[in-house]
């Protein structure tokens, strides 16, 4: 019986977002396939498909349900849609690698993710000028990040609130300098 409920909640998901669900899978495959190159792992890594599918299943069941606990929200900020789907790409890591001497690599999932929110987070780098004495800074909170996700317990929300947290920096800084 709960099975059946389980397919049933997936089937109404998919149903009427299929368009949403395949846009979702397209764009984390060509992130992933992106990062790859760059980073000249195409033939060490592979992307699993049938993982990457479940990520993205597991986001939009997520997503459905905290819309349907909170009525009011109509669309997802996209806070929630990176800390969700990083959540999940963690979690059941489609990112595999091909070989087992790759040492350096047994954390690409988590590397991955720290990239695409460093990303999110800087997505306007033509507008901040970062300066020297700060770069150092930035850099541990990169690095942290990274560890967080290779050690540390993590939630969906989390991520949601080291998001929020950074952004939040971002707009004081920026009141800051623009005060008159």
């Amino acid at each position: 019986m709960m099975a059946n409920d389980t397919d049933a909640t997936y089937t109404d998901l998919v149903i009427g977002h299929e368009n949403a669900i395949s846009a979702r899978y397209d764009w984390l495959y060509s992130q992933m396939n992106d990062y790859l190159e760059a980073n000249d792992l195409l033939d060490k890594v592979r992307i699993s498909e049938d993982i990457l599918n479940h990520v993205v299943i597991d986001y939009f069941v997520d997503i459905k349900r905290l819309k349907d606990f909170h009525d009011q929200i109509e669309y997802t900020n996209k806070a929630k849609i990176y800390a969700y789907t990083s959540f999940w790409i963690l979690r059941h890591k489609p990112l595999q690698l091909l070989s087992d001497d790759l040492e350096a690599e047994v954390f690409i999932n988590e590397h991955f993710v720290s990239e695409l929110l460093r990303c999110f987070l800087f997505d306007d780098p033509d507008g901040v000028v970062i300066l020297k004495k700060k770069e150092e800074e930035i850099t541990e909170f990169l690095n942290t990040l990274l560890y967080y996700f290779k050690y540390r317990e993590f939630s969906a929300q989390g991520i949601e609130m080291i998001i929020l947290a950074f952004n939040a920096g971002k707009g004081y800084q920026y009141s800051y300098d623009h005060r008159s």
